[in-house]
């Protein structure tokens, strides 16, 4: 996977992210255009487009871009207020690029909905060392990996932070900052506001790894801005505890965890945020994952009840499942062969305690991975992972 280092003010880190990435983002934003006008086809959305209606959708692509773009810029008077910072680096980064800003607008606050994760966070009497570890596996229609990238960012305000995202989007998978915070988010299949002529954009939530030190920080922040419509989920993780929110427009559940474990595969699991899950109302090849993933992380909470740690995680985020057939449905790691075209684009393992992250580029289970230390800055690799693991031994174990 592709490493960058982006140092300087917002605007010249977005100048040098559009510069390294010029080729992937020229691609990436036309793709999720496309990707759009194929989910506003009769039986389609986002996560399962129709490419039979590609020959349909390609004719009206200028005629859709356009609508796209004012689309787009209904979204600059509320990151205006809330994340002045993402302006400045898309407009670094429309230069950069060579993009029309207003494509890479759409791209990072009006086609958010690809993110598709698992994520796995457990502490106190759930952690082999009693303080938090967090996991997730990013799953993404097969393709989509090569526009993964590590993003390094040494901005001249606010915390050093370190990244996975897709090319030319500012949101991530999942990150780390200097002070120890993790972080991980992911789409939540609940109902929303389908009318909304401007929703608030996730983007807003993904200033926390600049702005906060602390699980504290990162909770005063997330109550202080305005519910996305989106669902959404995220985890925030310090050398203490792990807060877990859910949430949408129409409500929102924030949890404190010092001692548990908690998990999300895209449905939700909150009190609040059940009763407006789409679990029963979706059957589509999308469900039926998160179906599977929702039992084999039951499965995993109780095979490794009290002994969570980098070393279990590895064995979860690559897991397998139930063979049946041959297929990987019931299936952690997705590989697309198997799993309907659906693959695992890059996973992660953090410990905040030790500030040490791992990242593997696309499946875990057959892929090496790469330490980071963000408790330096002269540098992010380590070569030893090892505060990882509370035993000794290989990187995966079985189960007990």
């Amino acid at each position: 996977m592709k490493e960058i280092v982006l140092t300087g003010d917002f605007r010249e880190i977005g100048r040098q992210y559009g510069m390294a990435c010029r080729g992937s983002i020229k691609v990436f934003t036309k793709v999720v255009q496309v990707m759009r006008a194929l989910a506003e086809r009769p039986g389609a959305d986002f996560f399962t487009p129709k490419y039979r209606n590609l020959p349909l959708v390609l004719p009206r692509f200028f005629t859709n871009r356009k609508r796209y773009r004012a689309e787009a810029r209904r979204y600059l008077e509320i990151l205006s207020e809330h994340y002045p910072e993402s302006l400045e680096m898309l407009a670094g980064m429309a230069q950069g690029a060579r993009v029309d800003f207003d494509d890479l607008l759409f791209l990072n606050a009006a086609a958010e909905a690809s993110l598709h994760c698992t994520a796995i966070a457990a502490t106190g009497t759930e952690s082999a060392t009693g303080t938090p570890i967090l996991a997730m596996n990013a799953d993404e229609a097969k393709g989509v990996e090569r526009f993964e990238v590590v993003l390094d960012v040494r901005p001249l305000m606010g915390y050093r932070y370190q990244v996975c995202a897709m090319k030319g989007v500012l949101y991530f998978n999942f990150g780390m900052n200097e002070k120890g915070l993790a972080m991980a988010g992911t789409f939540l299949f609940v109902n929303s506001d389908e009318d909304a002529l401007a929703r608030v954009p996730m983007l807003i939530y993904f200033s926390l790894l600049n702005r906060c030190a602390t699980v504290d920080e990162a909770t005063e922040a997330i109550r202080s801005l305005p519910r996305t419509d989106v669902g959404l989920v995220l985890y925030l993780a310090d050398g203490e505890r792990f807060v877990r929110v859910e949430q949408n427009a129409m409500d929102r559940e924030i949890e404190i965890v010092e001692d548990g474990l908690r998990w999300n595969a895209n449905f939700p699991n909150s009190d609040t945020m059940a009763p407006l899950g789409m679990l029963d109302a979706m059957n589509d090849v999308n469900s039926l994952f998160a179906r599977n993933r929702i039992q084999r992380l039951t499965h995993f909470s109780e095979s490794f009840r009290g002994s969570f740690d980098g070393d279990a995680m590895h064995t979860i985020l690559s897991d397998h499942g139930i063979d049946i057939d041959g297929s990987h449905m019931r299936s952690m790691c997705m590989h697309p062969k198997h799993a309907g075209g659906k693959q695992t684009c890059a996973a992660m393992i953090a410990d905040p305690a030790g500030r040490t992250m791992r990242i593997y580029t696309e499946n875990p289970c057959e892929n090496d991975m790469v330490a980071y230390d963000l408790g330096t800055l002269n540098g992010p690799i380590v070569e030893d992972p090892a505060r990882l693991d509370a035993s000794e031994g290989r990187a995966s174990r079985r189960p007990r």
